[in-house]
C-alpha cells in the first residue's frame, strides 16, 4: 500500500482554500485491489486507522473507493520537496518497525502495482458559490470525470471551462463542481470535474437539472468542447470516512 508511503501527509476533511491562492496541489495515490482480495485489504486498512488512533498520529488521510475496486487516497502537497520525507516516520517509531512492516506486507499481498501523480485544484475554474470545500455534508457519492485535450490546446481548454463556470454562475446552478488539472505522473493532459452527491440517484437528479437548465445553450457549450476533446473517463465511487483518519490535535 501506497508504494514509497508518499500519500498520507496532511489531509484536511474540509480544506478551504487560501485568500489568492489559485491552485492547490494534490498527491494522489492509487492501488487497484483485486476483487478477491478487497475484504482482507479493507480488514488490513481497519487495522492501519486503528494503528493511527492508538498511537495520536498526526496527519490526516482520506480514502475514496472506486466502483472498480480502486483505492484513491488524496494528500495536498505544499511543493514538491515533501515527496523527499517519509510521512510516516514517526508512526514507524510509535510502533516498531516489525508490526509496522507487517501491516503493509498485508497489504501488498491485494493488489499487482499501483501508482503516484499530481493533481492541482484550480479554484477559479471550480464553480464552488457556498465557498471551496472537497467536501460536502451528507454527500459522499463522486463522480469525477476527466476531459482530455492536446496540451497544444490548452488554452482553448481553459476557455471553455470558464465559459462553463459563467453559464453556471450566471444562472445560479445547484450543481457545484471542483476542476482539477492533471499533472506530474497523469496519464495524459485533462482537466478533472469532480462533483459531489448523496448517491447515484441524486447524481442523475442534479445531472438532469443541469442539462434541463442549458437547454439550448448546451449545444454551443459542449460543441466548443468536443472541438478540442480528445476522450473522456468518468470514475464513480465513495468517500469512505471509516478507511480515513482524522487527527485529534
Amino acid at each position: 500500500m501506497f508504494g514509497v508511503l508518499l500519500c498520507l501527509v496532511f489531509f484536511s476533511i474540509s480544506i478551504t482554500a487560501q485568500e489568492n491562492d489559485n491552485f492547490q496541489k494534490y498527491l494522489i495515490h492509487v492501488d487497484p485491489v483485486r476483487p478477491s482480495m478487497k475484504s482482507e485489504y479493507e480488514k488490513t486498512a481497519s487495522k492501519f486507522v486503528k494503528m493511527c488512533k492508538d498511537n495520536n498520529f498526526s496527519q490526516n488521510f482520506m480514502t475514496l473507493v472506486a466502483e472498480d475496486n480502486k483505492y484513491y487516497y488524496i494528500s495536498p502537497m505544499e511543493n514538491f520537496a515533501e515527496l523527499d520525507k517519509d510521512p510516516l516516520a514517526s508512526l514507524r517509531e510509535k510502533v516498531g518497525a516489525e508490526e509496522f512492516e507487517k501491516l503493509f506486507r498485508d497489504f501488498d499481498q491485494c493488489y499487482d502495482e499501483h501508482k503516484d501523480f499530481v493533481l492541482s485544484l484550480d479554484n477559479e475554474l471550480s464553480y464552488m458559490p457556498d465557498g471551496m470545500t472537497t467536501m460536502i455534508e451528507g454527500e459522499n457519492y463522486r463522480e469525477n470525470t476527466r476531459y482530455y485535450f492536446s496540451p497544444a490546446d490548452a488554452d482553448k481548454a481553459e476557455e471553455v471551462a470558464k465559459a462553463f463556470k459563467k453559464f453556471y454562475s450566471d444562472n445560479n446552478l445547484k450543481t457545484h463542481y471542483r476542476l482539477y488539472r492533471s499533472g506530474f505522473g497523469a496519464d495524459g493532459t485533462y482537466f478533472m470535474v469532480a462533483v459531489a452527491a448523496k448517491d447515484a440517484m441524486d447524481m442523475e437528479r442534479k445531472s438532469a437539472e443541469a442539462r434541463k437548465a442549458m437547454g439550448p445553450k448546451a449545444e454551443e457549450l459542449y460543441g466548443n468542447l468536443n472541438k478540442i476533446l480528445l476522450k473522456t473517463e468518468t470514475m464513480r465511487g465513495w468517500i469512505r470516512p471509516d478507511l480515513s483518519y482524522i487527527a485529534s490535535n
